[in-house]
């Protein structure tokens, strides 16, 4: 008999990246031994649309109940013997401050990990930050880091070092655009940006005279475009979970500007050049290694195609499995 696997998700308005992997980690379960089902938060994340959740949420039988991530607070009405929690990062406690803070703390964090028999997260930076968050104990938390997909077309185009492009993927605060914009002023280069640009953000764009081009709410096939056309992709975050965008320009044979801060420095692997993402002259000195190094350059797209195996999606799945199967073990037990 199968496991019934309900994976749980937020309210979403465009498809992101963790619906994309926890698609890829449902497709690629074991079809003899699994089948499953998404249902997604008909409401938001503000309070009163977090009480609609909890209020008018229906539980669909299921063997096992998995939250994807940022919906934290449903596991507060779902059984604590089947349910796993995936936490991707804590970001939410850094853009609030006093009572929304203490609320959004205990409702998103500190309840759901007090009930939980079962969480993961997705780096180890993430683990450590919800443990001392929390003062749970470290074996409670298990880390299980995120898959790369499979890319349909690898052949990458040559590097243009006379004007090369450069690819900004995302445009919140923590991804720091306003901080590139500042590091490559000047430089020969096209600037492409996926995601909306807010009005602060266009504004620093024209004043710097960057030739740029934007685009938002690409399909799979766009995006493993833009990184195959891309001369090298920008990922200078201040704060992120994980860092998935790495490894996939590393997939793709395309160089990577990266923090020197955890995770993106792990995940990166020694195969990206770290910066500082606070300071732009850092970042700009990144920059100028890959355009004016050929051979630096070569020898870390080498590394990154390296990496492909440690975050196939076969490993990752292997781990996810083997914690269903643990659940439901003690749950029968």
């Amino acid at each position: 008999m199968k496991t019934n696997i309900l994976y749980i998700e937020r309210k979403f308005w465009e498809f992101v990246s963790i619906e994309k992997v926890f698609r890829q980690i449902a497709e690629n379960l074991s079809y003899e031994k699994y089948q499953y089902s998404f249902k997604q938060m008909p409401f938001g994340n503000g309070f009163a649309e977090i009480l609609k959740n909890l209020i008018f949420f229906r539980k669909s039988s299921a063997d096992v109940y998995h939250i994807t991530g940022h919906i934290h607070y449903i596991s507060l009405v779902l059984p604590r013997k089947k349910t796993i929690l995936t936490i991707h990062d804590l970001g939410f406690l850094h853009t609030r401050n006093g009572l929304r803070r203490y609320l959004i703390k205990k409702l998103f964090l500190d309840l759901p990990v007090k009930k939980l028999k079962y969480i993961t997260a997705i780096s180890e930076t993430t683990k450590q930050e919800i443990i001392e968050q929390t003062k749970c104990a470290e074996d409670k938390i298990r880390l299980i880091e995120n898959p790369l997909r499979d890319f349909k077309n690898q052949n990458k185009i040559g590097f243009n070092k006379d004007c090369p492009t450069i690819l900004q993927i995302g445009t919140s605060p923590n991804k720091n655009l306003a901080y590139l914009i500042k590091a490559i002023e000047g430089i020969s280069c096209n600037l492409r940006i996926i995601g909306k640009l807010n009005e602060n953000l266009l504004s620093k764009l024209k004043i710097s005279n960057i030739k740029y081009s934007n685009v938002f709410d690409l399909g799979d096939d766009e995006i493993e475009e833009e990184y195959r056309t891309a001369d090298i992709v920008s990922f200078c975050s201040t704060y992120e979970g994980f860092g998935l965008p790495i490894i996939e320009a590393q997939a793709m044979k395309t160089p990577v500007i990266t923090s020197n801060l955890s995770p993106m420095r792990e995940v990166a692997g020694g195969a990206a050049v770290l910066v500082n993402p606070k300071q732009p002259e850092s970042i700009r000195e990144g920059s100028f290694k890959f355009i004016k190094k050929r051979d630096f350059r070569e020898e870390l797209i080498i590394k990154g195609i390296g990496k492909r195996k440690w975050y196939g999606s076969i490993k990752i799945v292997n781990q996810y499995e083997n914690l269903y199967r643990e659940l439901i073990e003690n749950k029968n037990g």
